[in-house]
C-alpha cells in the first residue's frame, strides 16, 4: 500500500510539472513608467576534482553559495533618473560556516545545534601552519563577507543636446574584450564583477545635429532611437585621490567615444538586423609613478541573415614606473639599493565571435588573443593583456585552475613585499580571477535547441600561450644572475611550455516561465605540458555545476 501511494504522488508530482512546463511563457508584470526594476537571485553548486593539477593539498573543492542583485531606476519623466545597484549575500556560502573565536564566526559552537547560516564565503588564503612563502602554503580558506554591497548610484540628466550622467556608474554598457558590466551575457558561466567608475560622462547623438543643419527646423522629425545614429561619448574618471590635501597622488582618466549604429539597414540588398561599429580613446595619467597609459579599443558587430559576426580589438601602450616599484622589491630586499624603471607598456587583445544560425542549431567558432609576458623584470616592457573578469572563455581552465595557481602564486608575492616595505603591490594583478591572459584559443560550439525553453551547447577549447607560461614572482624569486629563462617556472613550478591543455565543455539550460533558469554544466580539461610540474606531472581535472537563477 506504501508503495502504490509513493508511486501515485511521484506520478502527480510529476504530470503537474510537465503542465507547467507546458504553460505558454508569461511577460513580466508591468511596472510604473516612473520605476525601473531589476532583481536577480542566484544559487550556485560548484565541484571541481581536481583543483591542484599536480599536488595533493587541494584535491576536490564543492561548495554553495549565492547572491542577490537588486538595480532599480527612478526615472523623473523625461528628465532623467538615479539609479542604484546593490548586492546581497555576494559569495555567502550555504550553511553556518567557521570556527569559534575565528573570522568568520559561526553562530553556534556546534554543528548539530546550528539554527543560523552565517555570512562566509571562501578565498585564497594561508593555511593554518602553512608556508607564507611557499605556494602549497596556501589554499581555500573562509573569509567572512559584507552581507550588503553597494557597486553603484548615479544620476542622469537628459539635456536637449545630449545626457549628462554622475557619479559611481558602470565603466561600460554591455560586456566588451577589457570592461564588462556585470551583466547577464555570458555563454559560459556565471557574471560574478562589475566594472564601475567614479565618472562624469556626457554622451549625444550627434547625427542628429548634422540632420538638423542639412533639414533646418522646419519638419524636422528627430530620431531619439539609440539603436540608430552617431553617438558621441566624452568621460572624466576619477581613479585615485588618496591624500586629498596633494595632487601628485591623484589618479586620472579621460576618455573618447565614437560609436555609429544602423538598425536593420538597406544595404547591398541583404538582410541586415544590426550594424554597430565603436572606436575608443582613453588616457590615464597619474604624477606619483609618472604613469601615463593609453587605451585604444575597438568594436565591429554585426548579423545579417543567418551570420552573426562579433570582433574587439584592444592596444594598451604608455609608460609607468608603478609596477617597477613592486617588482624591484624582489629581486631586491635592500631599499637602497633597488633601482626604480619607468616601464613601457605595450600589451594587445582581440576576441572574435562567428555564428551560423540554422534554426535549432547554431554554430560558433570563437578565436581569442591575449599577449603576455615571459619576463617578468622590471626593467623590460609589461606586455601581459587581460580581459575581463567576466569574459569566459571556457568554464574550468582560466576561471578556475589558472585562477588558483596565480593567486597562491600573488600571496607569496604580497607576502615577501610586505617583508620588503614596498611602496608598490602590483603583484595584486597577477590573480588572474579568472581572466583569459596570455592566451591564443580555438573555441569552436555548437548549441542545439530541441525546444524554444531548452538548449544543449557543447565547446571543445583548445588553449595555447601567446609566451612561454612563465610565474612572475616565483621566477623573479629564483634569479640568480643575468638570465632569466634558466630561473623561469610557471605557475605548477614546472618549466615554461605553450601547451595549456584541451577542455571540453558541456551546458544544459531550461528556461521556465521568463522568470526562473536552471543550468547544469561540466567540464573536463586534458593538461598540456603548460600545467605540468617539475616532474612532468599534471592530472586531468573535472568540474561539476549546477546553478539556479531567478529574475524579474
Amino acid at each position: 500500500m506504501k508503495r502504490n501511494r509513493s508511486a501515485r504522488f511521484w506520478g502527480v508530482l510529476l504530470g503537474a510539472l510537465v503542465c507547467l512546463a507546458a504553460l505558454p511563457a508569461q511577460a513580466k508584470p508591468e511596472l510604473p513608467s516612473w520605476l525601473e526594476l531589476d532583481l536577480e537571485y542566484r544559487v550556485q553548486s560548484v565541484y571541481i576534482h581536481p583543483l591542484e593539477l599536480s599536488g595533493v593539498d587541494t584535491r576536490n573543492i564543492w561548495y554553495t553559495e549565492q547572491r542577490m542583485r537588486i538595480e532599480s531606476g527612478f526615472k523623473f519623466f523625461e528628465y532623467g533618473g538615479i539609479f542604484l545597484q546593490l548586492d546581497l549575500l555576494d559569495g555567502v556560502l550555504f550553511g553556518d560556516n567557521g570556527q569559534i573565536g575565528g573570522s568568520p564566526e559561526p553562530s553556534s559552537g556546534m554543528a548539530v545545534t546550528s539554527r543560523w547560516p552565517n555570512n562566509a564565503g571562501w578565498d585564497i588564503g594561508l593555511r593554518p601552519g602553512g608556508d607564507p612563502f611557499a605556494p602549497e602554503g596556501y589554499g581555500p580558506v573562509l573569509v567572512p563577507i559584507d552581507p550588503v554591497r553597494v557597486t553603484r548610484v548615479y544620476a542622469d540628466v537628459n539635456l536637449p543636446f545630449g545626457l549628462l550622467r554622475v557619479g559611481r556608474q558602470p565603466a561600460v554598457e554591455g560586456a566588451s574584450l577589457s570592461l564588462h558590466d556585470g551583466s547577464r551575457t555570458n555563454r559560459w558561466g556565471v557574471s560574478n564583477y562589475s566594472y564601475t567608475a567614479d565618472r562624469v560622462l556626457f554622451a549625444t547623438k550627434i547625427s542628429e545635429a548634422v540632420r538638423l543643419i542639412a533639414h533646418g527646423r522646419d519638419g524636422f522629425v528627430p530620431n531619439r532611437s539609440m539603436d540608430d545614429g552617431v553617438f558621441l561619448g566624452f568621460a572624466y574618471d576619477i581613479g585615485v585621490q588618496d591624500d586629498i590635501h596633494l595632487r601628485s597622488n591623484n589618479l586620472h582618466q579621460i576618455t573618447g567615444l565614437v560609436m555609429w549604429k544602423a538598425d536593420k539597414p538597406q544595404w547591398f540588398g541583404l538582410p541586415w538586423d544590426f550594424f554597430h561599429l565603436q572606436v575608443a580613446f582613453a588616457g590615464r595619467f597619474g604624477d606619483e609613478f609618472a604613469t601615463e597609459v593609453f587605451g585604444l579599443p575597438a568594436k565591429l558587430e554585426f548579423s545579417v541573415g543567418q551570420l552573426r559576426f562579433l570582433g574587439e580589438f584592444m592596444a594598451l601602450f604608455g609608460k609607468t614606473r608603478e609596477a617597477s616599484e613592486g617588482m624591484a622589491a624582489l629581486r631586491e630586499m635592500d631599499e637602497s639599493r633597488r633601482q626604480i624603471y619607468r616601464q613601457k607598456i605595450l600589451a594587445f587583445g582581440a576576441r572574435s565571435l562567428i555564428d551560423w544560425d540554422f534554426g535549432p542549431v547554431m554554430a560558433t567558432l570563437e578565436l581569442a588573443y591575449a599577449s603576455g609576458d615571459d619576463d617578468p623584470r622590471d626593467n623590460t616592457a609589461l606586455t601581459t593583456f587581460n580581459f575581463a573578469r567576466d569574459t569566459n572563455v571556457g568554464l574550468l581552465l582560466f576561471n578556475h585552475i589558472l585562477a588558483f595557481e596565480s593567486a597562491r602564486s600573488a600571496a607569496v608575492g604580497i607576502e615577501n613585499l610586505a617583508q620588503a616595505a614596498a611602496r608598490s603591490f602590483p603583484v595584486t594583478e597577477l590573480r588572474s580571477e579568472g581572466r583569459v591572459h596570455n592566451a591564443m584559443l580555438l573555441f569552436p560550439q555548437v548549441l542545439v535547441r530541441p525546444l524554444e525553453s531548452f538548449h544543449v551547447r557543447f565547446g571543445a577549447l583548445f588553449a595555447w600561450s601567446a609566451k612561454p607560461v612563465v610565474d612572475p614572482v616565483m621566477t623573479l624569486l629564483n634569479e640568480d644572475g643575468i638570465r632569466i629563462d634558466d630561473d623561469a617556472v610557471n605557475w605548477h613550478g614546472g618549466r615554461p611550455a605553450r601547451y595549456y591543455g584541451t577542455e571540453l565543455d558541456l551546458q544544459l539550460e531550461w528556461r521556465y516561465r521568463n522568470w526562473f533558469t536552471w543550468t547544469v554544466e561540466a567540464a573536463v580539461l586534458f593538461p598540456g605540458e603548460a600545467l605540468q610540474d617539475e616532474s612532468g606531472d599534471a592530472v586531468p581535472s573535472f568540474l561539476v555545476e549546477n546553478r539556479f537563477l531567478f529574475t524579474f
